[in-house]
């Protein structure tokens, strides 16, 4: 629940909304108690008999005055007649003769008979029975109109509360979610890129979605949820447990025993319910992948046919979280009907033994109204306490969400562009790495003590079997990933001890797979420039970058041109369309380090052609890493290194390599295309 705790700080901005919608609640619980106390009175007016009979008393003549008063009290059936003989009063048969100016009480009917009895029997409701007596009509069926039409009020001010007790509560969680996903986007693009080779952009796609969307009704139910149920029931058992004890003190007794295991077993099946709910979240995600794959790669799914190899796997993953999802359902379909069944055996010994009190002592009418009370509020507390089982698998799953969202936070980020090192000054001398190792995990490195130097103006290829560490020693120098070992200097700085800004500020890339963003065409290749966000590049600046990149015909063909709206991942332009783009964003950034993962295998014979005419003009004075699966590419390079297993082979000219290297060979006379 640590986690789920640190979320629901996101709601702190927002808690003088959540003290209203708590005041809401808390008043919604009064009313709610009231609606239910309106059985007394109903009970009253309707079943109980004024006792037959006349009483004499004093009472005061006024509130807060000592000064006494006579009153005679005649109850239902029996006459008064005023006689100026009587002294005071004298009673005939059913008459009751009065001397004039004695003041008379009328006959204590419904509500005034048993706030009287109430009185005498000094009850803890006496002074609301009284007040109500006061105040009521005097004809009981009109008493009784006022008291429903008090009950319908009650209850759409009820409702009003609620209303307003929600609305302010999901506000207040919407705005506490939104400050959470938006803190864990930046920690995420934040993070480094070992993070998305260890969890995948499928399982951190599903901590967004489905795991916040757990960690937003957890809070939601526990804001919402926990703190109006516990009042309702807590006001409705205090009534109940005083209410029983007007009646006989053991009733309550057999109700409170049921407490302490439906606390035990609600416990066991929220443990239970949070096991499940992560793993289930852990399916969800596992799912998730394979959707993306076969979207992604749906060329691949329908060239080779494998709709049905796909559609197994999904079934699989489906029917995986099929069983964590039914489990959980599960766990909270029976946490409901378990606390009633438990509530309901230990109101059922309730009214067993106070039916056998009454039937043994008779049926009084006032114990009877409080033992009608008592049941009422029984029932008034268990619809919360119905609530409150489901409130914690609610809680469970909402933590079992935050644990995995949260997991993502305890990554240590990237520092910020510019918040620690010093600038890195324009890059002029060389770039070398110092017996250099990176493992994504511990024990299993991928790049093996590499000592390099690259020079100023220097295009270094590199090449290699697959597998053997090429990019992940790409990736070292822009810090996208942080040596496990060794060092990386440009002009003898430490990469480390630099601003992120000033490094990548100096770095272009063009990966092998080029992504395209769901934007125009000028502003997808405007990303590259160093600006951007900050200033738009010109379109003079975009055209001359797309032009060089041999990507201003087929722009210009789109059906808007430049202001074309690209689609999703650039799905609409081919490989090559793409590769090119990429290839105008390193140009208009105009980078003193450039990094080629193949920046032309997508393209055409004609149109590489074009492009490694380019390529050759560009990398001029610029130092280059480049990533090389074809021979065509190794022409522009000024050296080449070979890499087998994360560990640099040799480093030479063509002609020395072919001398004096076995795996440089063999991959020439393999075409390098498996490289």
């Amino acid at each position: 629940m640590k986690s789920f705790l640190k979320a629901l700080r996101y709601a702190w901005p927002y808690r003088g909304r959540i003290l209203l919608a708590w005041l809401c609640a808390f008043v919604g619980a009064g009313l709610w108690a009231g609606s239910l106390g309106a059985v007394g009175p109903i009970f009253s007016l309707l079943f109980q008999e004024p006792a037959r009979g006349v009483r004499y008393y004093q009472r005061p003549i006024a509130p807060g005055h000592d000064e006494k008063e006579w009153a005679l009290e005649v109850s239902g059936g029996w006459q008064t007649v005023e006689d100026p003989s009587a002294d005071p009063f004298r009673v005939e048969g059913e008459r009751v003769f009065v001397r004039p100016g004695i003041p008379i009480v009328r006959p204590a009917r419904g509500l005034r008979a048993a706030a009287q009895e109430a009185e005498q029997n000094k009850t803890f409701y006496a002074p609301v029975a009284a007040w109500l007596a006061d105040r009521l009509p005097e004809k009981p069926y009109h008493s009784l109109l006022v008291v429903m039409a008090a009950v319908v009020a009650m209850t759409i001010l009820r409702g009003a509360l609620t209303y307003t007790n929600d609305s302010l509560v999901g506000h207040a969680v919407n705005r506490a979610m939104l400050a959470l996903r938006l803190r864990v986007y930046d920690h995420v693009l934040r993070a480094p890129l070992a993070l998305f080779a260890q969890i995948g952009p499928s399982d951190i796609m599903s901590r967004f979605q489905q795991d916040c969307f757990l960690v937003q009704e957890g809070m939601k139910t526990l804001l919402g949820k926990v703190l109006s149920e516990p009042i309702r029931m807590v006001v409705c058992l205090g009534l109940a447990i005083r209410m029983g004890i007007a009646v006989d003190p053991w009733l309550p007794v057999i109700v409170l025993v049921a407490a302490p295991l439906i606390g035990y077993l609600v416990r066991q099946l929220a443990n239970r319910m949070r096991r499940a709910s992560r793993k289930a979240l852990e399916s969800w995600a596992t799912l998730m992948g394979i959707l993306e794959e076969s979207l992604f790669g749906i060329r691949v799914v329908k060239g080779y046919r494998l709709e049905a190899h796909e559609r197994r796997k999904f079934f699989q993953g489906s029917r995986r979280l099929f069983r964590q999802i039914l489990r959980a359902i599960r766990i909270d379909a029976i946490t409901n009907p378990m606390v009633e069944t438990l509530f309901t055996i230990s109101a059922s010994g309730a009214v067993i033994l106070g039916g056998k009190i009454l039937l043994d002592r008779g049926v009084p009418p006032s114990s009877l109204r409080d033992l009608m009370l008592f049941f009422a509020f029984l029932v008034g507390a268990l619809d919360p306490a119905r609530k409150l089982s489901n409130v914690t698998t609610r809680l469970q799953q909402g933590a079992a969400g935050s644990d995995r969202v949260f997991e993502l936070l305890a990554v240590k980020p990237e520092p910020r562009y510019g918040a620690s090192g010093r600038a890195l000054p324009p890059h002029a001398r060389s770039i070398v790495f110092q017996h250099v190792s990176f493992a994504y995990q511990p024990g299993k490195p991928v790049v093996r003590d590499v000592s390099l130097v690259v020079n100023h103006g220097e295009v270094l290829a590199i090449i290699g079997r697959t597998g053997c560490g090429k990019t992940t020693l790409a990736s070292l120098v822009p810090r996208f990933l942080e040596p496990t070992e060794g060092a990386i200097l440009i002009d003898g700085v430490d990469t480390r001890e630099v601003t992120l800004r000033s490094l990548r500020d100096q770095i272009a890339i063009v990966p092998q797979e080029s992504v395209l963003f769901a934007d125009t065409a000028a502003n997808n290749i405007a990303v590259g420039a160093r600006q951007f966000g900050r200033e738009k590049s010109s379109r003079q600046a975009v055209e001359a970058a797309a032009h060089a990149a041999h990507a201003d015909t087929f722009i210009r063909d789109l059906p808007e041109g430049y202001e074309t709206i690209l689609g999703e991942h650039g799905t609409t332009l081919s490989g090559g369309e793409r590769q090119r783009i990429a290839l105008a964003r390193a140009i208009i950034r105009d980078p003193a380090i450039l990094i080629l993962d193949e920046a032309t295998s997508a393209l055409d014979e004609e149109t590489q052609g074009l492009v490694q005419e380019t390529l050759q003009r560009f990398v001029r004075g610029r130092t280059t890493l480049l990533i090389a699966h074809r021979l065509s590419t190794l022409s522009i390079a000024h050296r080449i290194a070979v890499m087998d297993a994360g560990r640099i082979v040799d480093v030479g000219t063509h002609d020395e390599l072919m001398r004096r290297c076995d795996l440089y060979r063999r991959l020439r006379e393999g075409g390098l295309e498996g490289a």
